[in-house]
């Protein structure tokens, strides 16, 4: 697989996942899923599906049932026979005729800015320790020495 190829993962309608599931790629769910789904892509439940976790994807589409929080970096589709029960965290809402949301909404620019600046932070090298590194180096010499001052 090169860097430019998503992976896809598929439960099916007769799957069944209980846990925490973590995707490198795009999930779609016609199963039943419990648990913590995350995934770095798109997420979709379709009208098979029964979900009893806390989503959070890119973008994530719903013609199914959800009950948990749901998180989408990009956009949340509730869709004409989807339903959701919790809260919302999305930059973008868009729910079609027929479809449910009973929870708490946050969204708009604040929460778009909240998620660009969480990717950044993800994206920036973490800082390296040096004074503890050469601390334990010259602890080690020490150690050495004194080893070697005893033998004497």
């Amino acid at each position: 697989m090169t860097e430019n190829e998503t992976s896809v993962v598929m439960l099916g309608p007769r799957d069944r996942l209980i846990g925490e599931l973590y995707i490198e790629g795009n999930l779609r769910v016609s199963g039943t899923l419990e648990g913590q789904i995350e995934a770095t892509g798109d997420v979709d439940v379709t009208e098979a599906a029964t979900v009893k976790a806390t989503v959070t994807g890119r973008e994530v589409n719903v013609s199914g049932q959800v009950n948990g929080a749901v998180t989408a970096s990009k956009k949340l589709v509730i869709g004409r026979g989807g339903s959701i029960v919790g809260d919302v965290r999305v930059p973008r809402l868009i729910m079609q005729d027929g479809a449910s949301l009973s929870g708490n909404v946050s969204m708009g620019p604040k929460v778009a800015a909240e998620f660009a600046q969480a990717a950044a932070a993800e994206a920036a090298p973490a800082p390296v320790e040096m004074a503890a590194a050469v601390q334990s180096a010259t602890d080690g010499e020490t150690a050495q020495e004194k080893a070697k001052a005893k033998k004497r």
